[in-house]
């Protein structure tokens, strides 16, 4: 089993690997049943709707630890530059969920961890990734 992280696009099938450090920070804060708010009919009764959601689960790597190469940051942000790109991201436990992402929210956050002038090609960048599933 690969213990890392895999981010394939879906339309090339480029890949990205990334440390299976970078945690899943958001993992158990979703519920796959979504429910309408308690509505009452006039004679009282509480009407409540339940259903499965069939996407839009998040997925936001991230970790302080974690340092990536200016060469990923690189990609992931023109990754992110690309209309409806679907993506697969394969967890390093081996489930896999078709993303996008994340681009109503800031879904690449990245800060050099050393800062220089000019950019390094070894330099090395925390990051926050976010995505959603489709």
């Amino acid at each position: 089993m690969n213990n890392n992280l895999i981010l394939k696009r879906n339309d090339t099938q480029e890949s990205i690997e990334l440390p299976q450090d970078l945690r899943w920070i958001d993992e158990h804060d979703w519920s796959a049943i979504a429910q309408t708010s308690p509505e009452r009919t006039l004679s009282g009764t509480q009407i409540i709707q339940q259903g499965v959601k069939q996407a839009g689960r998040p997925i936001t790597l991230s970790a302080d630890y974690v340092w990536l190469p200016l060469s990923t940051i690189q990609k992931l942000r023109d990754w992110t530059d690309i209309p409806e790109l679907k993506m697969t991201y394969t967890h390093y436990d081996g489930r896999t969920f078709q993303v996008i992402f994340a681009l109503h929210e800031q879904a690449l956050k990245a800060e050099p961890v050393h800062f220089s002038t000019p950019e390094l090609a070894d330099e090395r960048y925390t990051a926050t990734i976010k995505l959603i599933t489709v």
